[in-house]
C-alpha cells in the first residue's frame, strides 16, 4: 500500500510540476531542464506573414513536439547542450547565413527564445529562404515553415563544424 501511496504522490508531483512550467520536459541525457518555450501565437507573427509559407503539420519522427530544443538536437544531434534561455542560445551563434543542418535562433515574446532546424535552404538571391523544422512553434506540434531570414525572424544560427564550404561567405 505505501508503495502505491508514494507512487501516486510522485506522479502528482511531476503533473503538478509540469503544469507549472507549461512544457514538457528535461533532457534524459543529463536530466537537466531544457527548452521550456511559451506559448507563442502564430497571429503575432502575421505582420511576417508575406515572408513566410507556414507548412504541414509534420510527422513527429523525433518526437519531443513540446520542446524545440530536443526536436532539433534529434534532427542535428551535435547541437550543445544547456539551452534553456534564449542568452543560452545566442552564445552559441556561429554564422549569420543558413546551411542546411544549421540550428536557427529565433527570439520569442519569453526569456527561452526558440530555435529551429534548418531543412533546406533556398540561395537564389532573391527571396533566399529558408525552410525550417521545428517543435513547439505551433503549441506541442511539429511543423515546418518556409521564409526569409527576417520574416521567420531568425536572428542567426548555430552551424556544425564544416558546413560552411569554399562556395559561401564563412561563419560570420
Amino acid at each position: 500500500m505505501f508503495r502505491f501511496q508514494s507512487r501516486i504522490v510522485a506522479l502528482s508531483l511531476l503533473s503538478l510540476s509540469l503544469a507549472v512550467t507549461g512544457c514538457g520536459g528535461v533532457e534524459a541525457e543529463d536530466l537537466a531542464p531544457e527548452e521550456q518555450v511559451s506559448s507563442v501565437d502564430p497571429a503575432a507573427h502575421a505582420d511576417h506573414a508575406h515572408d513566410q509559407d507556414v507548412g504541414a503539420v509534420e510527422s513527429a519522427a523525433c518526437g519531443n513536439c513540446d520542446n524545440c530544443v530536443l526536436h532539433a538536437r534529434c534532427l542535428q544531434p551535435k547541437l550543445p547542450y544547456g539551452l534553456t534561455y534564449w542568452s543560452d542560445k545566442v552564445a552559441i551563434i556561429n554564422s549569420n547565413h543558413a546551411h542546411r543542418g544549421c540550428v536557427a535562433m529565433i527570439p520569442t515574446s519569453s526569456s527561452y527564445g526558440h530555435v529551429a532546424y534548418v531543412a533546406d535552404v533556398d540561395t537564389a538571391p532573391n527571396p533566399n529562404r529558408i525552410t525550417l523544422r521545428e517543435a513547439n512553434w505551433v503549441g506541442n506540434t511539429c511543423s515546418s515553415r518556409t521564409g526569409t531570414k527576417d520574416g521567420l525572424n531568425i536572428r542567426n544560427y548555430w552551424c556544425p563544424a564544416g558546413v560552411h564550404g569554399p562556395n559561401c561567405a564563412g561563419p560570420m
